[in-house]
C-alpha cells in the first residue's frame, strides 16, 4: 500500500517538475519510500513506547541509533516488515535488558568492543546507499568514531538506565556493520570496501 502512495506522488513530481530523467525518478521514489517508512516506523515505536510508559527510554534509543546508524552505516532488513520488527527488538529489547543489567562498569565493556568494531568495520555501506569515495568513507570514520566517545563519556553522566541503552544500542549498531552481519542477513556491501 505504501509503495502505491509513494508510486502516485512520484508520478505527480514526475508530471509536475520539468526536466526529470527516468533515474532521478527511481531516485525520488527510493527517498519517498524510505522516508515515508521511517516516519510509520518511528510513530509506531514511539506510540507503542508511551502505552508501555517507557517513551523517555525509545526517544534515547531510538535517537542512539539513528545517529550511529548516519556515520556507521550497516545491515538493512530486506523488507518493512523484517525491519519493523528487528527495530522493535532492538529498541525494546535495550529497554528491558537496561533495566536488568546491574553490571558494574559494563559501559565500558560494551563500549570496548564497540570502537573495536567500528574501528575495523565501519562505516559499512549497502549497494543500495554506497560510499564512493575514500575521503568520504574515512569522513564517515573519524565522525562515527567521535559520535561513540561523546556516548562512551555521556554514560559516566547519566542514570544508570540510561547509560545501559546508549550501551547496547551502541553495541548493536556496531556489530550491525560487520561482515558475519552482512552474511548473516545477505546484504552486500557497495562502494569502496
Amino acid at each position: 500500500m505504501l509503495s502505491k502512495i509513494v508510486k502516485k506522488l512520484t508520478e505527480q513530481i514526475v508530471l509536475n517538475v520539468p526536466g526529470i530523467t527516468e533515474e532521478k525518478a527511481e531516485q525520488i521514489d527510493y527517498g519517498l519510500y524510505t522516508a515515508f517508512s521511517d516516519v510509520l516506523k518511528l510513530l509506531a515505536v514511539l506510540i507503542t513506547a508511551q502505552i508501555l510508559g517507557k517513551l523517555d527510554y525509545a526517544l534515547v534509543a531510538v535517537i542512539v541509533f539513528a545517529v550511529n546508524k548516519s556515520y556507521l552505516g550497516g545491515v538493512h532488513a530486506k523488507t518493512q516488515l523484517g525491519c519493523l520488527i528487528t527495530h522493535f527488538t532492538i529498541i525494546f529489547g535495550s529497554i528491558y535488558l537496561s533495566e536488568i543489567i546491574s553490571i558494574r562498569h559494563f559501559n565500558v565493556i560494551l563500549f570496548l568492543v564497540a570502537i573495536v568494531l567500528a574501528i575495523l568495520y565501519a562505516p559499512a555501506d549497502l549497494v543500495t546507499k554506497p560510499i564512493i569515495t575514500l575521503k568520504r568513507k574515512k569522513e564517515l570514520k573519524i565522525k562515527g568514531i567521535i559520535v561513540l566517545l561523546i556516548y562512551f563519556f555521556t554514560t559516566f553522566f547519566t542514570p544508570s538506565i540510561y547509560s545501559n541503552i546508549i550501551s547496547i544500542i551502541t553495541l548493536i549498531s556496531t556489530f550491525n556493520v560487520t561482515p558475519i552481519m552482512y552474511k548473516l542477513t545477505k546484504n552486500k556491501r557497495g562502494g569502496i570496501v
